[in-house]
């Protein structure tokens, strides 16, 4: 078994400052006391610390990095979430190292597993296909690692949307509007976001009274295509519907498409609802009902949690609202 690397955070730990503290004493950058100065050198040299990645940065004086693992660069959600932390990130010395495995275990392994041994002092992980005890595992020197789109756990500070609640919202919206044959469009099953949005599309049926039908849920990959094919897939099943919940904005995009190639008029033949209210939904036509997300402030949220923590002070765990958002593309029957 290697033995493991001494971290800035154990030499802030010795030398009793926090951990940006220690990076300005390594990087000789901003005013700091000889007598702090003399504590994080000496607790350097006991732990014999190595600062071999800190060293590049000297060059561009700055800190380390906060890595972001996400499932996809391309879209309009992930790209209002790197805003989100870019907003935050810009106002420190800490760059920014954005990795992108496609939502693939062995990668985003591997991308983690690089992000924690060379470029990040902390990492955003957004996604679950690592669990935390791969994380664990993966971090041995306990970096901080902050989570989203996974269930809340102890084991690291987690950002979550509630979920079960937007879906529910969206789904009873469609029952309130005299729908009843409602066709759920969601992710694959394996995942946390498509369980927990499944889990209120299914407790608003409940409450209304209408059996749960598994021939309308379609399982996708929150893509337009995604959303494309399974509105191709459930038109031609025969199964009667008058609305379509799409478990994001993007697949939505493609289900109004496929809808359109049928001769079906949204929302006078077939209502449609999204979830996430990215950009574009507002200039679909007809505009888009869905469940609002602050997606921006998702990104900024997580980006102060790591800096936090990462520094050495407590981070929370918050939950952000969803609300729904009533636009043009619900028809009342």
């Amino acid at each position: 078994m290697s033995k493991r690397r001494i971290t800035i955070k154990d030499v802030s730990a010795l030398a009793g400052v926090s951990v940006s503290t220690v990076s300005r004493v390594l990087n000789a950058s901003g005013p700091i006391s000889e007598e702090t100065r003399k504590a994080v050198m000496d607790a350097a040299a006991e732990l014999k610390y190595q600062p071999n990645l800190l060293a590049r940065g000297l060059v561009k004086n700055q800190l380390g990095g906060v890595g972001v693992l996400i499932p996809w660069l391309g879209g309009p959600f992930f790209c209002s979430f790197l805003e989100g932390v870019q907003d935050v990130i810009r106002d420190t010395p800490f760059r920014l190292v954005i990795s992108s495995e496609q939502a693939q275990k062995a990668r985003e392994h591997d991308a983690l597993t690089y992000l924690l041994e060379n470029d990040a002092d902390g990492v955003i992980y957004y996604g679950d296909s690592l669990r935390p005890e791969d994380i664990a595992e993966i971090n041995p020197q306990d970096k901080p690692v902050v989570l989203l789109g996974q269930p809340r756990t102890e084991a690291h500070p987690c950002v979550t949307i509630d979920d079960e609640v937007g879906a529910f919202l969206a789904t009873r919206y469609l029952l309130d509007n005299g729908h009843r044959q409602i066709a759920h469009i969601t992710g694959e099953a394996s995942q946390h976001v498509t369980e927990t949005r499944l889990g209120g599309y299914r407790r608003a049926l409940s409450q209304a009274g209408v059996p749960f039908d598994g021939r309308l849920v379609f399982h996708a990959d929150y893509t337009e295509q995604g959303g494309y094919r399974s509105v191709q897939q459930l038109l031609g099943r025969g199964v009667d519907f008058t609305a379509v919940f799409c478990s994001n904005d993007q697949m939505a995009i493609g289900a109004y498409q496929a809808l359109r190639e049928f001769n079906k008029r949204i929302p006078e033949d077939v209502s449609v609802v999204g979830f996430d209210d990215i950009s574009f939904a507002q200039y679909m036509h007809p505009t888009l009902t869905t469940v609002r997300v602050p997606i921006r402030n998702m990104g900024s949220v997580a980006a102060r949690m790591v800096i936090d923590l990462i520094e050495g002070r407590e981070a929370e765990h918050p939950t952000l609202e969803a609300e729904l958002v009533i636009r043009r593309s619900v028809k009342r029957l």
